[in-house]
């Protein structure tokens, strides 16, 4: 039950993070500092495990390679940020199918975000006080992190106690 009630905080988290980005092409630092906090009550309910070293390890690599692709400005700050706190659930062996979530799930939010701005009127894109509707602008990335890490979450499990499941009452809705 515990463990259910921090992965649900997890994806409450990603989701206003998410939120953030689609109207502000932002994430503020809260987010991914309550990732990275939530991380500590999911290792105590867990209890420990000797390979967590591999969490940290992920965390730093994703960290380092994020601070490369922001320096290049292929990525923002933020999304820098929540990736690398995101990378922090999982071990070595969960980085490759969680990478793939966050990709497919960039690629498939870039040309839904593509379609979807040509598709909406001018006047609303313009009249429209959200930063997703700026014509050629950037993609909010932050939805493609939050949507592939939880999907990583319950479909690949965290580290440690890599057995995840979808909580009580979602399994009952199947």
């Amino acid at each position: 039950m515990m463990k259910d009630l921090i992965l649900l905080a997890v994806s409450g988290v990603l989701l206003a993070a998410a939120i953030e980005d689609i109207a502000r092409l932002r994430i503020s630092n809260i987010f991914p500092l309550l990732i990275l906090g939530l991380f500590v009550p999911w290792v105590a309910v867990t209890g420990w495990e000797n390979d967590v070293w591999q969490n940290g390890t992920l965390f730093l690599a994703v960290f380092a390679l994020g601070c490369v692709l922001f320096a290049m400005r292929w990525m923002g700050g933020g999304d820098v940020k929540l990736l690398a706190a995101c990378a922090l659930w999982f071990d070595w062996g969960a980085a490759l199918p969680w990478f793939v979530y966050v990709t497919v799930g960039g690629g498939l939010l870039a040309l839904l975000i593509m379609v979807g701005r040509r598709m909406v009127p001018k006047a609303v894109r313009e009249g429209s006080s959200l930063a997703i509707f700026a014509a050629g602008g950037p993609i909010p990335y932050g939805v493609a992190i939050a949507a592939g890490t939880v999907m990583a979450l319950y479909m690949v499990g965290p580290n440690p106690s890599g057995v995840a499941h979808l909580p009580e009452f979602v399994r009952g809705l199947r």
